[in-house]
């Protein structure tokens, strides 16, 4: 399909996608706190993806595409993803308004995008992450028609990401469940590539976590949080601390019932098989230690119309082979029982750990959740924590350091003390008893 057609039937569709939010905004009257609040926070991500893609497009062209790799049928599918994003932003702006709130308006952003390459890999970690937060944010929700909408929506996510994750050589769909993330781990992810946002955006009830990032090799660009203070960027207070009281006790109902799974997952796993996907040298980054490690650190300001972050990155931006993309060189995935090596924000942490002898690397994917204890001297933690992959993750990894051991339990936020680092865990072939 030529550029020419795909712009027409684009169009086509646009026009045909402006009913949907009238008929979601005669849906939202009468929403709850809670529900304006899980709007409000859904449109700041969509905000997010939506410049992500328009920002793209705006930069690089078909051609550029081809000459990174990539087929135009991809380049096809990508647009019509950003049409996507663009609706999702216009059907929740309207039912907001509908329920009589002003939606929050799109942010500065600053993305680690480079080239193609590196566009395409953080945009499989976006929509991944996209994906996650409806689904964390799914047992909330109290309106039926509104949940009905925002299912609809993270399917549709969940559909961006395996198109995704295969256009750089990893399976599009490696575990048979999507990872549940609370929103604070959300939160914490989005404002990474937040620089200000407007003054008269509602405030939203969350708070980051001190930042957490993977030192050594990674594939995929995983975003490594190094930030203090980033959640100044999105304006967050307690002024709607009884909403997130119900989102976190919602959602930590919803995960105790996956704990038989998470063990169930952890103990059927085999030996982890590679996965080759490809790196571009030509455009990766190096510091003292590594020459694929990503890490930021940030700063901020504020005047009287926002609050600003400014943020310099490291980033390795990758091409990744498969049959519309390629490259020179390869990269391997860590799999299960490889050592990684963790290194947490201990400058934006306000807990005292110099009595702490033994924190836990929590590890969560799909529906497991997986603690490793960890010996430290808390004098020294900020030198960095070595772990190994434990069995049972794999894919798109969130990992945590806890102060306790959460194996097989609800996910608790209250217990996390750095994180969410992202990194790609090679999966295990299945066995299908052929």
């Amino acid at each position: 399909m030529k550029t020419s057609t795909l712009s027409a039937l684009s169009a086509m569709f646009a026009g045909l996608t402006l009913a949907h939010p009238v008929e979601v905004a005669k849906r939202a009257s009468g929403l709850s706190e809670v529900d304006i609040t899980i709007l409000q926070f859904a449109l700041t991500l969509e905000h997010l993806e939506n410049t992500f893609y328009l920002e793209a497009f705006n930069t690089f062209q078909l051609q550029d595409f081809i000459d990174a790799g990539f087929s135009e049928a991809f380049f096809e599918n990508l647009q019509f993803i950003s049409l996507d994003e663009s609706t999702h932003v216009s059907v929740l702006e309207a039912a907001i308004e509908s329920a009589g709130a002003a939606p929050v308006l799109p942010c500065q952003y600053n993305f680690p995008v480079t080239d193609v390459a590196s566009f395409v890999t953080l945009s499989a970690i976006l929509e991944s992450i996209g994906t996650s937060a409806y689904l964390g944010a799914a047992p909330s929700i109290q309106s039926s028609s509104i949940l009905s909408v925002a299912a609809s929506i993270m399917a549709d996510e969940g559909l961006h990401t395996a198109l995704q994750r295969s256009s750089i050589g990893a399976i599009g769909s490696p575990d048979p469940f999507v990872t549940p993330l609370d929103p604070n781990s959300v939160f914490t992810l989005a404002a990474e590539f937040i620089v200000s946002c407007p003054s008269s955006n509602p405030p939203l009830p969350f708070t980051a976590f001190p930042g957490l990032a993977v030192s050594g090799q990674q594939c995929f660009n995983e975003v490594g949080i190094a930030t203090s203070a980033i959640e100044a960027a999105v304006t967050a207070t307690a002024t709607s601390s009884a909403s997130y009281a119900i989102l976190t006790d919602a959602a930590s109902n919803s995960t105790a019932s996956n704990s038989t799974t998470s063990t169930s997952a952890a103990a059927t796993t085999t030996a982890a098989a590679k996965l080759r996907v490809r790196q571009d040298n030509s455009t990766s980054t190096s510091d003292s230690s590594t020459t694929t490690t990503s890490t930021s650190t940030s700063t901020t300001t504020t005047d009287s119309s926002s609050t600003t972050t400014t943020d310099s990155s490291v980033s390795s931006a990758t091409d990744v082979s498969d049959s519309s993309s390629s490259s020179s060189s390869s990269c391997t995935p860590p799999s299960a029982g490889s050592s990684i090596q963790l290194m947490p924000d201990v400058s934006s942490s306000k807990k005292d750990l110099k009595d702490v002898t033994e924190l836990f690397v929590t590890f969560v994917e799909g529906l497991n959740i997986i603690s490793v204890g960890v010996k430290i001297d808390g004098s020294s933690i900020s030198s960095g924590m070595s772990v190994e992959i434990p069995a049972g993750v794999f894919g798109q990894v969130y990992i945590f350091i806890t102060l306790v051991d959460l194996s097989g339990k609800s996910f608790s936020d209250s217990n996390v003390l750095f994180g969410p680092a992202i990194m790609e865990v090679a999966p295990a072939l299945p066995s299908l008893g052929l």
